[in-house]
């Protein structure tokens, strides 16, 4: 490749067209094998972790559905109603609108989106329902974010319409 002369209008173009193509390579995203692999683990993982979540439901389990949200007093509840801040406040609010287990119903899903936002953060979008005795119960869109925390995935924030 031939430079053009030093001191010309067309070494300057020259040089700012490098400088210009360095830098956007330095700054582009590069997605390596491993990190697509370590991306569709994680969309995985939170998939297994929702059906196992729906699966204790589903046994009228309150406890062990819970066990798949983050126990921390700044687990965030977001539905109809306004927002809920903790995790025992939210269970203190299952056990309050399902004081009889046999009341629980079936949960099912459909997912709409997953998408790994981070590292260790996976955002997934999903339509549910509770049908009890053949009856849908409730329903609506729920977008929840899993978190990895002490390696396993929890859902920090949850928003259910």
């Amino acid at each position: 490749m031939k430079i053009p002369a030093m001191g010309t209008k067309r070494t300057a173009v020259y040089l700012l067209a490098v400088l210009m193509t360095a830098c956007g390579t330095a700054f582009t995203p590069i997605t390596t094998q491993n990190q697509r692999i370590a991306m569709a683990d994680a969309t995985t993982e939170v998939k297994k972790a929702l059906d196992g979540q729906v699966e204790a439901w589903n046994k009228g389990d309150l406890e062990q559905a819970m066990s798949f949200y983050w126990e921390s007093p700044d687990m965030l509840w977001i539905s109809r109603n306004g927002t809920e801040k903790g995790w025992q406040e939210v269970l203190d609010m299952f056990r309050n609108d399902f004081t009889d287990r046999s009341k629980m119903g079936d949960y099912t899903y459909e997912p709409l989106h997953i998408e790994q936002v981070g590292p260790e953060a996976v955002y997934y979008v999903y339509r549910w329902k509770i049908d009890l005795q053949g009856k849908k119960l409730m329903g609506g869109v729920s977008s929840q974010l899993w978190k990895r925390m002490n390696g396993r995935w929890v859902i920090t924030s949850e928003h259910a319409s």
